[in-house]
């Protein structure tokens, strides 16, 4: 039986989250995110995106687009991703960012805070 967060058809969430790789090209290495970072899991999330981001140049993307929840523990997960790639001259770029995680993401500050590079969210137009 399939998830509610799971994004691929057979594919179910290991400690309560799912990566899969979206794209892994020259130009970088896209990665969604499906159902929760929370303190149960972000020590096991920052280390299987560290493995998946292993030997990517470019712009590292994180799709939260299907992040149902993430908690102060998850937050300080992006933290510490965001400046691992900083101090290998790459961004950290967060995509699909609504809903729940936005908002935590908004009140923590992390989304102004200059260190995450973040594209349009469903809720924002782009400039014509």
């Amino acid at each position: 039986m399939a998830s509610k967060y799971s994004s691929e058809p057979g594919r179910e969430p290991r400690n309560g989250y799912l990566l899969v790789p979206t794209a892994r090209n020259g130009h970088g290495v896209s990665l969604a995110i499906s159902g929760e970072i929370d303190i149960s899991n972000a020590e096991a999330f920052t280390e299987e995106v560290r493995l998946l981001f292993n030997g990517g140049n470019g712009e590292m993307t994180l799709n939260l687009q299907h992040c149902v929840f993430i908690d102060s523990a998850g937050i300080r997960a992006l933290v510490v991703l965001a400046q691992e790639q900083q101090a290998r001259g790459r961004t950290l770029k967060l995509s699909g960012v609504t809903g729940e995680p936005e908002r935590v993401l908004r009140l923590s500050g992390l989304l102004d805070s200059g260190l995450l590079e973040e594209g349009l969210t469903s809720n924002q137009q782009s400039p014509t």
